[in-house]
């Protein structure tokens, strides 16, 4: 290397190409602090006065010189790394002190060309010898962890000792052995130790350097944040297993495997409960084929192969959960999202599941989180970074839900209940207040168990004591023949209980239909009878179990609905119970006398199609997708539905008007404006029944019986 020493005083001139040694932009090298010369080189990485000069040899008085072909280190140079310091005075930056290579002693051998940091000695004699090197530290010497306690620190520029200034030397032969080492890339301070040499670091405890455990963290579009321990879990464990054991499963490789920039799924590796599977693919089914929950279920649940009852029974209470809460929860989803939209269905699909958790079910965070995840990777791989932060902000999010106080505002009141603003609304401008919230709370239970005795096949004291050996009481209703609660739902598991279901002695019916069924079968003994939207035949079972209690036999009816495939279901379910009167026809109720002759039944019943809001808790799926001018027009249906099934009656016949609603203008209304049209004025009201929905009690139904004048 030859001594090149790049200018002084106030000249700016340039510098050569190659020049990495010149002035102060470079990161070792000969530092000094005088002079207003700013020099500028093309391929210059230091110039006399850089800005960012990292280390180099500094004296304040004396003549500077460097000797070296690609000195990176500079006059001047700001932020010094390493290198020899000087504190003479400063008078003369081309005077005084020399750098002298004769006296540096052995060569050194560095393995890279551009050490970054150095020795630091603020008085003394300092020596260099490398090629291109930043600094005086030796990177082959013995690792940090066999040194002497108290003779370095870890701070940049090198090897540093606590005592005096004048004390300290390097002494190299002290080093030990020289150790080769490689380095990859360009980095500004390397201190690895080798992994292969078992470096130890004294004062930090034995642990190897390659021991150290590795941080994970989530990757948010707001940051980088690390992960708790608490929501590394395995999701095999069950929902109340302590923290503990998950983080045992987590220890043991089990789960995450979360690395520096988010999630990362194992592949092929799905954690995820079967119960929660099999609720998600419920949902999906009801979205896509805008279907009923209570219809889908049973055929998905099919698809799980070897699915316990347990889990089956936790599926079915979340998919149908999901269902009547999926507003509020879409809601919530998107308070936690910045692009709601860009989400795939089946993701949220999933993210409905855990969401129903967090605010329903009061689940553990940690679980639901951990849950969520597997869920969501179950369905769409690469959405699990994604779900990880949704479902950590939404479990912050859930502490402080309803985000309101309900007694103060509707709006939070109908968000805590799950219920749409426009239903919570009218709800309590047509009940008031208390009862609305009375009306909301019990929507969202879980709805009780009625079953209804076949009278023509069952036999009371064998199911009362089939019920009995399964654990369950039986407590009879007070207004309803033959209608009783079943106090423990388990028991319906029971093969005694279900030996007499498939027997047709037994079928589930709430009360309130019940009430309706033995309103309709008139005191008298009719020779025929009219059913109007029979459905699938729950309610055919109940007028026919009816009138064999009153009469000893069943009566002849028919049974009109507007599918045929339902017609078909009801002829297999009457023969399974026992009944072999009953007619069904496929017709349009609104041109029901182009099918019949007009006066030709004593009894009818209108099982009128309605809103069914008195029937929410079990037909989830009624309350989001509901909509306010969709009661007007029900009842406008309703009417004409009444009007024309009143042709079919007899002199002296009965019909009776029957809904599953709450609102007045669907039921008594619609009552009122018939009878007040030409034709209504021949009928009468004979009696009317309505039932409330209570989280104990029946659902809500409205009838009203009307009797045709003679």
């Amino acid at each position: 290397m030859a001594y090149d020493n790049k200018g002084a005083g106030d000249s700016r001139g340039n510098r050569p190409n190659n020049n990495r040694g010149g002035n102060g932009h470079g990161n070792g090298g000969y530092h000094g602090k005088g002079g207003d010369s700013r020099g500028r080189g093309n391929g210059d990485k230091g110039g006399f006065r850089g800005s960012k000069g990292q280390g180099g040899y500094k004296k304040r008085d004396g003549e500077r010189k460097f000797d070296r072909d690609d000195n990176r280190g500079g006059y001047k140079g700001g932020k010094p790394q390493g290198g020899y310091k000087g504190r003479g005075d400063r008078d003369d930056r081309g005077e005084g002190r020399k750098f002298d290579r004769d006296n540096r002693g052995p060569k050194r051998d560095f393995k890279r060309d551009d050490n970054r940091g150095g020795y630091k000695k603020r008085d003394g004699e300092r020596k260099f010898d490398r090629d291109g090197g930043r600094g005086g530290r030796d990177f082959d010497r013995k690792p940090r962890g066999d040194r002497r306690d108290g003779d370095h620190d870890f701070k940049k520029g090198g090897y540093k000792k606590d005592f005096s200034r004048d004390e300290r030397k390097f002494d190299r032969d002290n080093r030990g052995p020289k150790r080769e080492r490689s380095f990859d890339g360009d980095r500004r301070d390397d201190r690895r130790f080798d992994k292969r040499d078992g470096g130890k670091l004294e004062g930090r405890g034995d642990r190897r350097f390659d021991d150290r455990p590795k941080k994970r963290f989530d990757d948010d579009k707001r940051g980088f944040k690390p992960r708790r321990d608490d929501d590394r879990l395995d999701a095999q464990v069950d929902d109340d297993t302590p923290r503990s054991e998950y983080r045992e499963h987590r220890r043991k490789g089990e789960g995450y495997r979360g690395t520096g920039g988010g999630y990362r799924k194992p592949k092929g590796q799905v954690h995820v409960t079967p119960a929660r599977q099999a609720a998600c693919a419920i949902g999906r089914v009801v979205r896509e084929r805008n279907a009923y929950v209570a219809e889908v279920t049973p055929a998905v649940l099919a698809k799980f192969q070897g699915i316990s009852p347990e889990d089956a029974a936790f599926a079915t209470k979340i998919a149908r959960g999901v269902t009547a809460t999926v507003g509020t929860l879409d809601e919530f989803i998107n308070r936690n999202m910045k692009t709601p939209n860009d989400i795939d269905e089946v993701v949220r699909d999933a993210m409905r599941v855990s969401a129903y958790e967090l605010l329903f079910l009061d689940k553990p965070a940690y679980v639901v989180v951990d849950q969520g995840v597997e869920l969501v990777c179950s369905v769409a791989p690469k959405a699990g970074g994604l779900a990880n932060a949704v479902l950590r902000r939404m479990s912050e999010s859930a502490k402080t839900f309803p985000f309101g106080n309900p007694n103060l505002s509707l709006q939070v009141l109908a968000r805590s209940q799950a219920f749409p603003m426009w239903l919570a609304k009218r709800l309590m401008n047509e009940m008031t207040l208390p009862k609305a919230t009375a009306f909301m709370h019990a929507c969202n239970t879980d709805a009780p168990v009625f079953i209804a005795v076949n009278s023509v096949k069952g036999d009371f004291e064998q199911i009362e004591e089939a019920f009995d050996q399964a654990g369950s009481l039986l407590e009879p209703s007070e207004d309803v023949q033959g209608c009783y609660r079943v106090k423990e739902a388990r028991s319906l598991r029971s093969a005694d209980v279900r030996a007499l279901f498939e027997a047709g002695e037994l079928l589930v019916s709430d009360e309130g239909a019940q009430t309706v069924a033995q309103l309709a079968m008139p005191a008298e003994e009719p020779a025929s009878f009219l059913e109007i939207g029979s459905g699938r035949g729950t309610k055919t079972i109940l007028l026919q179990s009816a009138a064999h209690r009153a009469f000893g036999h069943c009566v002849p009816m028919t049974s009109v609905d507007d599918h045929e495939f339902k017609g078909k279901i009801l002829g297999e379910r009457c023969a399974a119970y026992g009944i072999d009167t009953v007619e069904p026809l496929t017709a349009d109720a609104r041109t029901l006398s182009q099918k019949l002759p007009e006066a030709s039944f004593d009894a009818v019943l209108l099982d009128a199609p309605c809103s069914g809001v008195g029937t929410l808790r079990r037909h989830p799926e009624i309350r989001w997708r509901l909509k306010p001018e969709d009661i007007t027009s029900m009842a406008s249906i309703n009417l004409d539905l009444l009007i024309e099934a009143t042709k079919m009656v007899k002199p002296g016949g009965v019909i009776t008007y029957a809904t599953c609603t709450v609102f007045p203008e669907e039921n008594e209304q619609v009552v009122e404006r018939f009878l007040k049209t030409k034709f209504g004025e021949q009928f009468e009201i004979e009696e009317q029944v309505q039932t409330t929905l209570t989280t104990n009690g029946p659902d809500a139904h409205y009838a009203a019986r009307l009797r045709r004048r003679a």
